[in-house]
């Protein structure tokens, strides 16, 4: 009885870790700006200079999901690169997301005709 008591007792802690670690996952945030950007226009392509003075896009990447500011993607695996997508905006995606050498988060953000990389710090 003793031996099912402390079994039912060290699974009972091993359940606890299992989920403490899975629920409270690091939030990774980070402000991200344009360093390229082109759309298709109906004379051609075109492509923006970038100020330096756009509005940056904030991300957060927690649980699976690439959060904007404004909605969640969900992220998939891409053989070592990630796209992220949520079919509610389905005109919206983000692929190539990789963190380069120096911790400087990057992804392209295409938006039906136009497609912009981003390069973002840490918060």
């Amino acid at each position: 009885m003793k031996f099912y008591f402390n079994y039912l007792i060290i699974l009972l802690f091993s359940v606890f870790i299992l989920y403490s670690k899975t629920s409270i996952a690091k939030e990774e945030n980070y402000t991200c700006h344009p360093k390229h950007a082109a759309a298709i226009r109906s004379n051609g392509i075109k492509v923006f200079k970038i100020t330096g003075k756009e509005k940056p896009v904030i991300v957060a990447i927690k649980d699976g999901y690439f959060k904007t500011n404004d909605m969640s993607y969900k992220l998939y695996d891409a053989g070592g690169r990630a796209f992220a997508f949520n079919k509610e905006r389905a005109w919206v995606h983000f692929q190539d997301i990789t963190v380069l050498d120096d911790d400087t988060l990057s992804f392209v953000m295409a938006v039906n005709s136009s497609i912009s990389r981003y390069l973002c710090k840490k918060k």
